[in-house]
């Protein structure tokens, strides 16, 4: 078996930071605390243990988490990779979204899982996921993975979605995991699929929505099964979070709602002028209004959203994530977090990317067009 590789972390930590404009980070713009009057440093608590306790009941109250609390984890790569190996078995079957998170595609193959996928369609707005679901069971699937917001394109799961995913588990005795790290940036109330139903097992993080990355700080939530399971899993990887972001992150707790406040400012101004950029520019589909985060827009060709996002690099100092990375080629995933002065400047040269990259494929299809044309007037 060949091993596996994550692309897309590797591009994410090298090369955005290239570029002079940037759409290419889903987190909000990370907060400046101080400037908030918020906590922004803490020391080492005397008892750790007793200190990530209370964060996970901290967190695991916010949620509405099954037993009240959650599994503190180093981020939501953590938490995923602590499901996939606690939830399964060696050789049993996972079955992910596409266009989807690569990592999730990726990782489970490193503890001898094998990975199928199931399409959320983009005609249907990446909705209508459980009929996508059941169709693409196997005898041999034990877990089904998928995101709420989806990433890349940031719609909501519906309600009437969980819950038949929810009635289909157990009749077919699956684990259901749900990456929430984008849930947080939408409009809903705080809350976690975890609470609904045993079978579902939630992943999440303070990163994206809270813009508090550099804590590391995720988290599972689901039942006392598979919190165990999960935590066994997570012996083998880090153990235990850092004791020091578990204490700035217990101090900033109490704050979190402030925190998602200023997110939604944000947001609610960057959602604005993405609508209205994709209410007057050609030449793309803009995808669903966004609801957190990311967009995933699709470009004309089996693989325009890799030609668009090279394009923009090249020519225009712009860095917006390859579709390629979520296994879908067509697509390009735009970043809606950042800071509204930068984001407007990027999405300005974004707009002018989409106009020169619309010129460069009509004047490669002239060629293409006059030959096909039929010819009239008589031989000489």
């Amino acid at each position: 078996m060949t091993r596996p590789t994550l692309e897309h972390i590797a591009w994410s930590k090298t090369q955005p930071q290239r570029f002079r404009h940037v759409l290419s980070d889903s987190a909000v713009a990370a907060p400046d605390l101080a400037a908030l009057g918020l906590p922004h440093q803490a020391d080492l608590p005397p008892d750790g243990d007793a200190a990530q306790a209370d964060l996970e009941r901290a967190l695991g109250a916010r949620l509405g988490a099954p037993g009240g609390r959650v599994m503190l984890t180093a981020g939501a790569s953590e938490a995923n990779a602590c499901a996939f190996a606690g939830l399964l078995e060696p050789g049993e079957e996972a079955l992910v979204e596409l266009p989807g998170y690569e990592p999730h595609r990726a990782v489970p193959p490193f503890f001898g899982v094998v990975v199928h996928g199931f399409t959320r369609e983009r005609v249907h707005g990446y909705a209508r996921v459980a009929q996508a679901v059941e169709a693409a069971l196997r005898p041999a699937t034990r877990l089904v993975m998928l995101t709420d917001l989806h990433n890349p394109s940031g719609a909501p799961l519906a309600d009437e979605d969980a819950g038949a995913l929810a009635a289909l588990a157990e009749r077919r005795d699956l684990w259901l995991v749900c990456d929430e790290t984008f849930r947080d940036a939408s409009d809903r109330a705080c809350g976690t699929l975890a609470a609904r139903h045993p079978r579902w097992v939630t992943t999440s993080t303070l990163t994206k929505a809270y813009g508090l990355g550099s804590l590391r700080i995720g988290w599972v939530a689901g039942s006392a099964e598979a919190l165990a399971r999960c935590a066994n899993a997570q012996n083998a990887l880090s153990v235990e979070p850092s004791r020091a972001s578990v204490a700035l992150a217990l101090a900033l707790t109490p704050h979190l709602d402030t925190l998602r406040a200023r997110s939604r400012r944000i947001l609610a101004e960057n959602h604005a002028g993405w609508r209205a950029l994709a209410g007057r520019a050609a030449g793309f589909d803009p995808g669903p209004a966004p609801r957190g985060t990311t967009a995933f827009c699709a470009f004309p060709g089996p693989a325009g959203g890799d030609a668009f996002a090279a394009l923009a690099a090249e020519r225009f100092d712009l860095a917006v994530v390859p579709g390629r990375f979520f296994g879908d080629p067509r697509g390009v995933r735009v970043a809606l977090g950042s800071e509204p002065a930068r984001f407007a400047a990027a999405v300005e040269v974004f707009e002018q990317a989409v106009a020169a990259f619309a010129a460069t494929r009509a004047t490669a299809e002239a060629p293409a067009r006059d030959a096909a044309a039929p010819r009239t007037g008589s031989r000489p």
